[in-house]
């Protein structure tokens, strides 16, 4: 059992396939997907009563389910697909570390590829490829910004967007006096105080 305390140092969200995501950063570095949206986002639903759908705890069921075990847990431990518990000053949030999510949508494709799935097995895998998609979407970004150094242009920019946000016009003109270094050191703590706050 891990006795870590998993504390959130900073937050956001991710639109994914038009799935909104709350995503967290530990302070360790570990990346956390919120383990509800998560599940909406695989459309792991429950029925309910009168006939609509919401979302329950059916990863864990998911992840549980013989048919599947053999292309989840084919290559990670189990202990990867634990969920969760962080905190946020006194709230806790529950979620799953951001990499299994592509891990379980390349389950399900696997699984589609090699056994017949039962109907919402199948509606999982269907969403798990969009996902897929979207995954490389912002892989290829990610990695030409990474590359070409445009990453931490894209950071000035959204920096200029919170300072003319925040900064009156009257001190605005100070702001082209910030080196890029300087830029690349204090985004991380601006978006750490604007998240946290």
């Amino acid at each position: 059992m891990n006795d870590r305390v998993n504390k959130i140092a900073y937050e956001g969200e991710i639109n994914l396939a038009g799935y909104v995501i709350p995503c967290y950063v530990l302070e360790d570095g570990t990346r956390v997907l919120s383990g509800r949206a998560m599940q909406n986002a695989l459309k792991m639903v429950d029925e309910s009563e009168n006939g609509s759908q919401t979302s329950g705890k059916r990863l864990d069921r998911y992840l549980e389910q013989k048919t599947l075990e053999p292309f989840i847990y084919k290559e990670k431990d189990r202990s990867m697909f634990s969920p969760l518990t962080c905190y946020k000053g006194g709230s806790k949030i529950n979620g799953y570390d951001a990499e299994i999510l592509a891990d379980i949508c390349e389950a399900f494709l696997d699984a589609r590829n090699n056994i017949k799935l039962a109907p919402r097995q199948k509606i999982i895998a269907d969403q798990a490829e969009i996902l897929m998609r979207g995954f490389a979407r912002i892989g290829i970004t990610a990695l030409i910004d990474e590359a070409t150094g445009y990453q931490y242009e894209r950071e000035r920019f959204e920096l200029q967007k919170i300072l003319n946000a925040y900064v009156s016009e009257s001190i605005l003109k100070w702001q082209l006096t910030f080196t890029d270094d300087f830029l690349q050191r204090i985004i991380p703590t601006l978006e750490n105080t604007i998240y946290i706050s």
